[in-house]
């Protein structure tokens, strides 16, 4: 009991905290939500709620994964947004946390908490990006550098990025799930490239990026030399299960603002909404509470210390579904008016969900594909053959 009221009361200070605190509108479009959220982050670092899990050693609060969801929910609810610097916060940082040396920890983490430092992940390319044991960006050893050639892309906010964590191999002559090593480049380094990739919702928030013999210092390695894949297990672990924790928390507050939204039109003009329309926002509710359900499971797992694990591509696989879902079933409700710039419908603003709703067709690539996951759970979980 002692515990439940120990997050009560975590609770009661973030909703103190978040109704004295000045919540930033954040624009629509790509350069002007950077700037704001990262900005953001700085003021929520300062108050202490980044890195609400993460060590105090490396200048976080030293606090539990159900603090962290605690915060999510609290946040999502207060009608303000995450932080810009979260693949650094959920994904690779947590990784450096517990294979980085002594100065990465040191040096790094605390700037990448603030937002000071910007963080993306240097993973996926062109012809691996579902395979990624296959990739092919090589670093050779040179004295006390690493040498890097090689190509990446899907890498996210790489323009804006300080820093990236790399895999590269090492040994060209291991089996492809060995020889790979990870490994922390400065972007700033001379022959590394980033160039935006345009998505469908019109902002370049992806990019791909060039190394073009690329010296880096032999210390910025994480772990040991060319066996960088157990990382990268680790690093997708938290991007799969963190990441799931924070997104349920924002679909659910997505479907509460739909249907209120739709109750507020229903109130102004009297106009019942179909059957077809609460079907829809029936539809998302069901698969928002089935993803809380889950996420429930993840925390257990987190306190347990039980990551990586084939389970998180179970979280990752329902986080897929239940984003194109949600945001499929709401801009369904639009109708012809998600085509309209400025379009309303049942008091749902059309350019919002729109743009939602592409972002979600996006979910079933990043962080792992879909099929991908399928196969994991399959071979992992099932023990199904593999092929």
């Amino acid at each position: 009991m002692a515990h439940i009221t120990d997050l009560d009361a975590y609770r009661r200070q973030i909703r103190a905290w978040l109704a004295q605190a000045t919540v930033p509108e954040v624009p629509l479009d790509l350069e002007g939500r950077f700037t704001v959220l990262r900005a953001w982050q700085k003021t929520l670092y300062e108050a202490g709620f980044v890195g609400i899990s993460w060590s105090k050693a490396v200048g976080g609060q030293g606090l539990t994964p159900l603090h962290q969801l605690v915060f999510s929910e609290e946040l999502a609810r207060a009608g303000a947004p995450q932080p810009i610097g979260l693949i650094g916060v959920d994904v690779v940082g947590k990784s450096i946390e517990t294979y980085g040396r002594e100065w990465q920890r040191e040096q790094l983490l605390p700037r990448l908490l603030s937002g000071d430092d910007i963080w993306c992940q240097g993973f996926s390319e062109p012809e691996s990006g579902s395979d990624l044991a296959s990739l092919r960006t090589r670093a050779r050893i040179e004295g006390d550098e690493f040498v890097i050639n090689g190509q990446k892309v899907w890498t996210s906010w790489a323009h804006k990025a300080q820093w990236c964590a790399l895999l590269a191999r090492t040994d060209a002559d291991a089996p492809k799930h060995r020889g790979i090593s990870y490994i922390l480049v400065d972007m700033s380094t001379p022959g590394v490239t980033a160039r935006p990739l345009v998505q469908m919702t019109g902002d370049d928030e992806f990019c791909e990026v060039f190394f073009e013999d690329v010296r880096v210092p032999v210390g910025n390695l994480v772990g040991k030399l060319h066996e960088g894949w157990a990382i990268a297990q680790d690093t997708l672990s938290h991007e799969r299960g963190s990441y799931t924790l924070r997104r349920r928390v924002e679909y659910e507050v997505a479907v509460e603002e739909a249907v209120r939204d739709l109750r507020d039109h229903v109130d102004e003009t009297g106009t019942e909404p179909s059957d077809w329309v609460l079907e829809q926002l029936g539809r998302s509710y069901t698969a928002v509470r089935s993803l809380e359900a889950l996420t429930r499971r993840t925390i257990e797992r987190q306190l347990a210390g039980d990551i990586p694990s084939p389970l998180d591509s179970v979280d990752k696989l329902s986080l897929n579904e239940v984003e194109q879902l949600v945001y499929t079933s709401i801009t369904n409700v639009l109708g012809p008016f998600r085509l309209a710039a400025d379009g309303v419908a049942f008091g749902l603003d059309g350019p919002r969900w729109v743009k939602d709703h592409y972002y979600s067709r996006a979910a079933s690539i990043y962080g792992g594909t879909s099929q991908i996951q399928k196969n994991i759970i399959g071979e992992r979980l099932l023990g199904l053959p593999r092929g």
